[in-house]
């Protein structure tokens, strides 16, 4: 059966300095995100080789988010807003879901250390969009009540 991008959700801890974290779901007035590997790979040639060599390095996680609808009563707008304002950027955390994936009542999740920055503001439709750097994945599982996701790392031996 073929996923559906619905199945997908992505929290954003809006209250990063805070000692708990306050998870709101992104998607209000975002019709695509997605989110780009961009692969960092060192090609070379050798002199005693005729083919290139690849490895790889690692990944450079990006999502940009172009285009997202302003409503006053989303959460993420205000948080946004705030560090638009501010001219700054946001140093927080990027809660991924797969409520597709369950073992009970405990979903496949993934939280990443983020950096978000904003790229544009208003435009004809008012707007903003902005730029998410994820880094340091932790793999692990989420269960959701009230709405409210609660994240714990699966420690590896």
């Amino acid at each position: 059966m073929q996923a559906k991008r619905s199945q997908f959700a992505h929290y954003l801890n809006t209250t990063p300095e805070a000692q708990t974290k306050k998870w709101v779901r992104e998607g209000v007035g975002v019709e695509a995100l997605s989110m780009s590997y961009n692969a960092q790979v060192d090609t070379y040639k050798t002199i005693l080789a005729d083919e290139a060599d690849s490895v790889f390095k690692n990944y450079d996680i990006q999502s940009s988010v172009t285009g997202k609808r302003i409503y006053r009563e989303d959460e993420i707008y205000d948080t946004l807003d705030d560090i638009r304002r501010k001219a700054k950027a946001l140093e927080s955390q990027y809660l991924e879901i797969d409520m597709g994936k369950a073992t009970g009542s405990a979903y496949v999740a993934t939280q990443y250390d983020v950096l978000v920055v904003i790229d544009e503001f208003l435009g004809e439709d008012a707007t903003i969009g902005y730029n998410i750097y994820y880094k340091n994945p932790k793999q692990g599982t989420a269960t959701i009540t009230d709405g409210v996701p609660t994240f714990v790392e699966t420690v590896s031996l």
